[in-house]
This record gives structure tokens, sequence and C-alpha cells, in this order.
């Protein structure tokens, strides 16, 4: 948003030094909420994406035409058809995607030269977990204020974005997907600057509309498809005001619209370059082409036509439009990850296995606690957040526990489950908080992972996100395969369609970090390393509300 995006740039991470600050692997730094992305396993499943083709005007000076994708969402991409003809020796192919999608796609192989996010945010969390350069090469190309958009005379006027968000009749997307609905969260949070734990003033305002997402079988539509669906049926949506102007203007149908009286949050549209190795640099250049043409009369032009307002978010002319209104801005960009890490749990299924070292080295001591007291006090702290809805089951392994390489002491349930009269939760709590480190120094850690990933992923639920969460503080010593032979299984059987990650939660020094990364890695996990338990606990969200894969 205005304001909120300067230029940045994200290269390739350090993952040794974010494997020693308790960070995740493949992280430059900060802890990483990687729900984006959203929710991006199941988003790029459920959601298709659309190209159009543009190629310029033949020109007699150009020796060639360089072709470049640019990633847009469905209201950004008329304005790109329009300008980009004949604007230099470059065509451009537009891929239609939502933002939530471009970013899962930057952890993979698959990826835009050019990136337009709606919302600047995007590419910052983007560009944390990217596997290549994110670089933001220009200030806003536009801006557009969030609004609530219903049936003409049936949208109320609300005080705020926490009074918005509670409309009984709210429609509201995917804010692992689409720019308004996590614009919408982003206002929740800037209204409350002021409060120093601004999530709990947003969490009990997600709740609700988290279980509706977890519920639906179809993704919210985006842009026109809402409004149309919301003209059709009523209801009030989370919108912009350029979608709503398009709306008027195309469909010749009136909306109503409201902003809260506190103000709104403007979704800004910078220009991100996102292609990789020698391609980057000249993709680059095309970016300034780009850009140039956009910031030129005639671009700016189009975007007004198109109902965008300017970088600087002045209003709109002929008082199309809501008018000047406040702008929110929101200064600590760590309170949204943490948002929509709450979101992934709350809205999206988790099902998972706890695999917990219990070898004699867990007993020693880290600071003022043992490393198997560090995994205690952590239960107790994610006993609190973790949601009803989410399955998790418990192996322990390592020491010779119970005779074998590893003991199934607990099945992959909900929380909300029961047994004898006893919640899942209230039972894995209880085997956690009594876990004690046994006499043996031997750690199955390969044999452990191995069957860990194949357990989940046999009882694969398609619905779900699924991962094995390996709690360890040493290195293999008593397994029957090799690393080598861990890695290369792991790579040949990892099936996309059924993706399960392994997250390695490492405590202390004594530990082989490498081989850790390596196993999280070959399945599109995360390596993290950490001697405190509330750290723990926050890893563990982190790991759990992570929908990107590889």
């Amino acid at each position: 948003m205005a304001g909120e995006s300067g230029t940045s740039e994200s290269g390739p991470p350090n993952r040794e030094g974010a494997a020693r600050r308790g960070e995740p692997s493949g992280v430059q730094q900060g802890r990483v909420a990687r729900w984006f992305v959203a929710a991006a396993v199941l988003v790029l499943v459920l959601a298709s994406a659309s190209a159009v083709f543009l190629v310029m005007e033949e020109r007699n000076d150009c020796d060639g035409v360089e072709r470049y994708t640019v990633a847009v969402s469905s209201d950004f991409a008329p304005v790109i058809s329009e300008i980009a003809g004949g604007i230099g020796c470059v065509a451009f192919e537009v891929v239609e995607q939502e933002p939530g999608e471009v970013s899962a796609r930057l952890g993979a192989d698959h990826v835009p030269d050019l990136w337009i996010p709606a919302g600047g945010w995007w590419a910052s969390w983007a560009g944390r977990t990217a596997t290549g350069p994110v670089r933001t090469v220009s200030t806003p190309l536009a801006t557009t204020p969030l609004v609530l958009a219903g049936v003409s005379g049936d949208v109320e006027p609300v005080s705020d974005w926490r009074a918005a968000l509670s409309v009984p009749d709210l429609v509201f997307g995917n804010p692992l997907r689409s720019g308004p609905p996590a614009g919408a969260i982003r206002a929740v949070l800037a209204e409350a600057a002021d409060d120093p734990v601004a999530i709990g003033t947003v969490r009990p305002i997600m709740a609700p509309l988290a279980e509706q997402e977890r519920l639906r079988e179809e993704e919210v539509p985006v842009g026109s498809h809402l409004l149309e669906q919301i003209s059709a049926s009523g209801g009030t949506a989370v919108s912009t005001e350029q979608q709503v102007d398009t709306f008027r203007r195309i469909r010749e149908d009136d909306l109503g619209t409201a902003v809260p009286a506190t103000g709104t949050l403007l979704v800004d549209y910078p220009l991100v370059v996102t292609a990789r190795g020698e391609r980057h640099d000249q993709a680059s250049a095309a970016a300034a082409v780009l850009t140039e043409a956009l910031h030129a009369g005639r671009g700016l032009d189009r975007l007004a036509r198109h109902g965008f307002r300017d970088g600087g978010g002045r209003a709109l002319p002929d008082d199309r439009g809501v008018g000047p209104v406040p702008v929110l801005a929101l200064q600590d960009e760590s309170v949204h990850r943490e948002a929509m890490d709450v979101w992934a749990l709350q809205a999206l299924s988790v099902r998972t296995l706890f695999a917990v070292d219990v070898s004699a080295s867990m007993n020693r001591d880290v600071g003022d606690a043992s490393r198997i007291d560090l995994v205690r006090r952590a239960t107790l702290a994610a006993n609190d957040v973790l949601p009803e809805s989410m399955a998790a089951g418990l192996w322990f392994f390592g020491g010779g526990v119970g005779g074998e390489e590893h003991v199934e002491a607990a099945p992959i349930r909900r929380f909300d489950s029961t047994a004898e009269g006893r919640t899942h939760r209230n039972e894995l709590t209880s085997l956690l908080a009594s876990t004690a480190g046994t006499n043996d120094e031997n750690t199955e850690l390969y044999d452990t992972t191995l069957a860990a990933f194949r357990h989940v992923q046999n009882g694969y639920d398609p619905r779900a996100a699924h991962s094995v969460v390996v709690v360890t503080d040493g290195t293999d010593t008593g397994s029957e395969i090799s690393k080598e032979e861990l890695l290369e299984t792991l790579r040949t059987e990892a099936d996309p369609s059924r993706p399960v990650r392994v997250v390695t939660i490492a405590l202390g020094e004594n530990v082989d970090s490498a081989t850790l990364e390596q196993i999280a890695a070959v399945t599109g996990g995360t390596a993290y390393r950490t001697s405190d338990p509330l750290d723990i606990t926050n890893l563990v969200l982190t790991a759990l509300a992570d929908r990107t894969g590889r």
C-alpha cells in the first residue's frame, strides 16, 4: 500500500545463520509465516489461472522481440493488456493469478519474470520463502482503497474494520489467496496499532470467518465474479473501489459501498522482478520499460479509466469512487504474518505426526532446564493455541524406547475427538507433560523419519495439510538405513499430489544441523534450531501453518 512498499530485495537465503538463530532454514531474517501462500498447495489445486498473450506491434528498429511473463490479478490485467503493445522491443505474456498463488510458485520452479501483486506486502512475504530473487523495482504503479460493497441501499455504515468484518451477511474471501481479504485483516491490525498484542484484537474476529472457510468446498470468487454473486444473491463483500468502479462501468449496474469511519487501507500495485539467473537482469530492463509506460501520461490515463488511483492514492476524477478517505497504515509487518499463521491453523485442516526424541541426551541441560523439559514447557504453551480441528499423533523414538526404534504413543486423531471420556488434546498433553528421557544414547533418527513420513502419507486426506514434526537434540546413531538412503527414498516417494512435509526442530548445540536441513528440504519442509520453549511453540505454529510445500 502507499507509504508501505518501497524498494526492497530478497536474494538467496543464508541457511546456516538462520538455523543458528532458531529461524527457519532458508529464511534470511525473522520467523516466517508461510500461510500464503496460503494454503498454497490447496489453493493451486482449487484455483485456475488464465493467460493472455500480448504481442507488440512490429517495429523496424527491433532486431527481435523479447518476451516476458508478468503475473497479475484479474483486476490489473486489462491495464497491462492495453498499455503493453508497442512500448519497446518487448512483448508480455500476462498470466492472471491471485497473489497468494504467485507467492506459492516462487517457492517452486515455474516462476514469472515479473509480478504485479495486489498488495505490496505479498512481495515482502514471498521474498522470505522464495527460492530465487524477489525484487521490488518501483514505487506503487497504482493504488485502490478497500471498501465494503453490496446491493445499493443494503450496505450499512460501520465504525471500523472490526465491525466491518463482523457484519452478519459478510461474504469473506481467502486472505491466503487474494488481496482484499488479506488487506481487510491488515486494516483491523492497523486500527489496533497502539495495542501491544494486536493479534488478540483480530483473533476473535477471524475465528468465525476462518470456520466458514474451513467448511466450504470451493474458493470464494474474486474480483468481478464476487461482485456478480453479491449483486445477484445479496450480502456484503470486501472489495476495492477499482473493482466496484469497473463493475458499474461494464455491467451498467449499481452497487453500494461503504468505508469505515476510521478509514481504509490502500491496496498498492508495485512491480516486482522474479526472474532467475541471467534472465533476472534482462527482466529488470523490461520492468523499467513497463514502469515508464505506466507512469507516463497515457499509462496514468489508462489506470484512471480502469478505476485505479495513482501511486499516491489521489481520488478518482469525476466524483467516481468513494472520494478522499483517511488511510490506515500497518507499521509492524510481523503482526500480519502472525495473524495469517492463526488464520491458516483455523481455516484449513491440519494432519500431523509429532516424533519426539527421548534418547538419554534429551536429559541434559540447556540453560536452566533439560531438553526434554523444554518439550514439556512448549507443550503446555501450544495447548492454548492449537485449534480443535487439528489432527495430530505422537511417536517417541530413540533410547531403545519400548524395545523398538519408535513407539506410537497416540494415533493421529482430531483434538476434539474423545476416547474413554477424555479428549485427544488432553491425552497428547498428558503424554508429553510426563515424557522422560531414557538411559540409552541410541537415536534411530533416519529409520523413524522415514517410517513417520510413510505413515502420514498412507493416511493422506486431500482436504488437509500434512506434515511430520521431528523434535531431536542429536544425530543418528542406530538406524539401519544411511542418510543417503533416507534422502533418496524421501525424494523418490514424495508425491506432489499427496505432499507431506518433514519439519525438524533441533534442540541445543550438538546437533547435525546440515543433515536435518537436508531431510526437511527434500520434502519441502523447514529446519529450525532453538533452545527456547516459547520459541519451540512458535516454530511449531509456523510449521503447521505452512501451506507452501515445495
